[in-house]
């Protein structure tokens, strides 16, 4: 990482997070236990982008399943997304005004990280996916993030217009949507690498993200409550975020079938 460039993207976030605070600073809205109603219509209907979008069903999962080497392809750029995905989630909380709703969110951040002792993740989704890709004989000297993986990225910051905006990518287009996902990487290991221990990372991953989105979801709710334009925002952040991540397997599975 460049410390320079970073510190100065780092200097004008911090001072544009101030700046937004402070221009229309609202005791209520910073403070009290936001109301918790039932999900809004328009959340449940971005839920239903990850649940019907058939991401489970894409000729990648497929294709892997008979091919060791595309497998090796995704575990070494999952080792982008994953890590980069976990620091977007710790920016957004940071964007959240409410005390109780950033807290909800870091309960997510939590579950991507879990424990320290001695200074160390031993449970954190990017240490079990590194855990993962070592077992698997890939080294970090030839991992190179495709074309592929940086538009996804670059398709989910740029996607994180507002805060809703980003609770929408990153709870239905990453959180509920890697149920289904990781659930097809299972099998197509399961029939092409059956020896690898690919079942801690991914566990891991299907175990606790229902409950990620449905955090992130109540989190939207709240918000849509009080400012019910809200709403698209998140249901747009959802639905590029999908869409941007079923263009990724379709490179994906362009690159590995080159």
């Amino acid at each position: 990482m460049n410390s320079r460039r970073f510190g100065r993207v780092l200097t004008d976030f911090a001072q544009a997070l101030v700046e937004a605070n402070v221009h229309d600073w609202d005791y209520d809205t910073r403070f009290l236990p936001p109301k918790t109603p039932e999900l809004h219509p328009v959340i449940r209907e971005a839920a239903a982008l990850a649940d019907t979008c058939g991401i489970e069903s894409h000729p990648f999962f497929l294709f892997a399943g008979a091919s060791p080497a595309a497998l090796r392809m995704w575990v070494g750029q999952e080792v982008f997304v994953s890590g980069i995905f976990a620091q977007l989630l710790s920016l957004t909380a940071s964007c959240l005004a409410n005390v109780h709703q950033r807290a909800m969110l870091n309960l997510v951040v939590y579950g991507e990280h879990g424990n320290v002792r001695n200074g160390f993740a031993a449970c954190s989704h990017p240490w079990l996916l590194h855990e993962l890709t070592q077992s698997i004989g890939i080294s970090s000297s030839e991992l190179l993030i495709a074309p592929a993986t940086r538009r996804f990225l670059s398709s989910l910051g740029k996607t994180m217009t507002s805060p809703m905006a980003a609770l929408g990518c990153l709870g239905v287009g990453n959180e509920r949507l890697l149920v289904p996902e990781y659930t097809a990487v299972r099998a197509a290991f399961s029939r092409a690498m059956p020896d690898a221990p690919y079942e801690r990372f991914l566990r891991a991953n299907i175990d606790e993200d229902t409950e990620h989105a449905a955090l992130i979801a109540c989190i939207a709710s709240g918000l849509a409550v009080s400012n019910p334009d809200l709403a698209g925002e998140y249901f747009h952040g959802a639905e590029i975020a999908v869409e941007a991540r079923l263009e990724y397997y379709d490179n994906l599975l362009a690159d590995a079938k080159r």
